[in-house]
């Protein structure tokens, strides 16, 4: 395998306050903690060690202690759990929902990336211990999400109707057709029989789809010492009790998060808020799933359930925290309460809805981490890699977007000048003479003038769509070589990190696929990954 790393498009992100998060530029400094630098870092880990009390690093060891008593993990991840237990231990996080069979390439993308990162801050800081964290949103209740998984031109479909309830519950009993369904689904290599063993191993003889995941993530990434962790735990709830009560009495997270939210947009005025905070953001697992909670006037409604008052309800909250789910929106808060943590990678959307945040985390005494952003990366097979050789033009132009790929691959083939740029500035020189002459004549003219000049502004640019798409007829071959890339890129439009599963690519290459990644991801934000399994 080789990789190189290729720069950033940050355009294509769409979003100013991104933008200038991953510049480091200062005017998003006012959102964040603090920018990932060693220094920062260093910083940040002496003020967790201090915030972050004896007994409560008890209780997560003791809960992860029980989540991995029947599972047979390395002695890099059981050490590192152990190693908890030390103040100087912190941990660099991400998250994701519980994908079936890992779900898209970039939930391993992240995965990597918090192992690089803990790795990195090991070799560079030597007064505390770094260790990686895999956090399964196992208290989501949106199965539509997570039960589709797609390898090449097949999706894998679990059809099941999970009554609404967290995904991690839910049962695998009849989960047999949908592993056959995989298995058929990925390609004859070398290593297909080692993937399905380990499919085989992770979700047969799991009960929970919880488990299943954790069985399964370990099995690939254990021996790079990462911890998962499910959060779905009563004593984790017991820590956040006052965090839930006062969502009852004040709502603080709706509160301080449209606070944040104005803070935002007074500097960005083309934000909008990835996540809206509701009156109540968290749940209630009842046993007809997991519902709302909603505020009407002095009451709360649970739904299928009847009116609360607010005494009752945190009388419920005291009695039975596990019976609370904390929504998007408040589980930053609620990680960050029950894990050492000092930095976050999380993709785009999850850093615009923790950057929401940071008044939340500061009117709960609770420090707010690092964000970094998740890499991106692209698997090119060998064939693609010589389609791409075969074009003339280097990768990165087709990371990019398509109609941007098609004009450069035109202006590449043609011989004639199909930029009418300098046309329509000659064109508008013109016309400003024109309007100096006017001026001195009659100002009213100048009306007519501009209305002339956007005419044949206009009349050029249609001129100049004709001449490209009848250039593109002329190279009808060469640009449907070129889309035929751009799609095995995009699937379906959607970049392939988004879309497809890993199956593919680990039945080519095995364990070393997930090593290799976890060495070559970048540590910089505003680079991309890719990787060809070619040598």
């Amino acid at each position: 395998m080789r990789s190189q790393n290729i720069k950033r498009d940050l355009s294509l992100l769409g979003d100013e306050l991104l933008e200038k998060f991953i510049l480091q530029d200062v005017k998003a400094s006012k959102y964040v903690n603090s920018f990932f630098s060693e220094e920062n870092i260093l910083n940040h880990s002496k003020n967790k060690k201090n915030l972050f009390p004896a007994d409560q690093r008890k209780v997560l060891i003791e809960e992860l202690n029980k989540q991995y008593s029947d599972l047979k993990t390395s002695d890099k991840t059981l050490n590192n759990i152990q190693s908890l237990s030390d103040s100087n231990t912190l941990s660099v996080t991400t998250g994701h929902q519980l994908n079936i069979f890992s779900g898209p390439l970039m939930v391993l993308y992240k995965i990597a990336q918090v192992i690089s990162t803990a790795n990195y801050l090991n070799s560079k800081i030597n007064d505390f211990n770094y260790v990686p964290v895999f956090w399964i949103a196992s208290e989501d209740h949106d199965f539509d999400e997570i039960s589709e998984v797609n390898l090449e031109n097949n999706s894998v479909i679990w059809n099941l109707d999970s009554k609404n309830s967290p995904v991690g519950k839910i049962k695998l009993n009849d989960f047999e057709e949908v592993i056959q369904s995989y298995k058929d689904s990925i390609i004859d290599f070398e290593f297909k029989d080692v993937l399905e063993s380990l499919i085989d191993s992770s979700y047969t003889d799991s009960e929970s789809l919880s488990t299943a995941t954790i069985k399964f993530i370990d099995s690939l990434f254990s021996k790079h010492g990462l911890i998962i962790i499910d959060s779905n735990k009563k004593a984790f709830k017991e820590l956040f009790l006052e965090q839930f009560k006062n969502e009852i009495l004040n709502s603080t997270c709706k509160v301080d998060s449209e606070d944040q939210i104005k803070k935002i947009q007074n500097n960005f005025k083309s934000f909008k808020p990835q996540v809206n905070p509701s009156d109540i953001n968290f749940f209630k697992i009842t046993v007809n799933g997991r519902k709302r909670i909603r505020k009407k006037e002095n009451l709360f409604i649970i739904d299928d359930e009847k009116e609360y008052t607010s005494d009752q309800i945190i009388n419920q909250i005291e009695s039975n925290p596990e019976f609370f789910s904390p929504n998007v929106l408040m589980r930053p808060l609620y990680q960050e309460k029950i894990l050492p943590n000092i930095c976050y990678v999380g993709g785009p959307n999850e850093l615009k809805y923790w950057m929401q945040l940071k008044t939340y985390f500061e009117n709960n005494n609770i420090q707010f981490p690092i964000l970094k952003l998740r890499n991106s990366a692209y698997i090119l097979n060998k064939k693609l890699s010589k389609k791409i050789t075969k074009s003339g033009l280097e990768i990165k132009y087709f990371i990019g977007k398509l109609d941007d790929l098609i004009n450069l691959k035109i202006n590449s083939l043609s011989n004639l000048n199909l930029n009418f740029d300098s046309l329509k500035n000659t064109l508008s020189n013109q016309f400003d003479e024109l309007r100096k002459v006017s001026i001195k004549t009659n100002e009213s003219f100048i009306g007519a003038l501009d209305a002339q000049e956007k005419k044949q502004i206009k009349g050029l640019t249609d001129l100049e769509k004709k001449l490209k798409k009848a250039e593109q007829k002329n190279h009808e071959t060469e640009l449907n070589n070129i889309k035929s890339i751009y799609e095995s890129l995009h699937p379906k439009g959607i970049d392939q990190e988004r879309y497809l599963n890993f199956g593919n690519f680990y039945s080519f290459k095995g364990q070393e696929l997930i090593d290799y990644i976890i060495d070559k991801v970048p540590i910089s934000d505003d680079k991309i990954l890719v990787i060809n399994l070619e040598d």
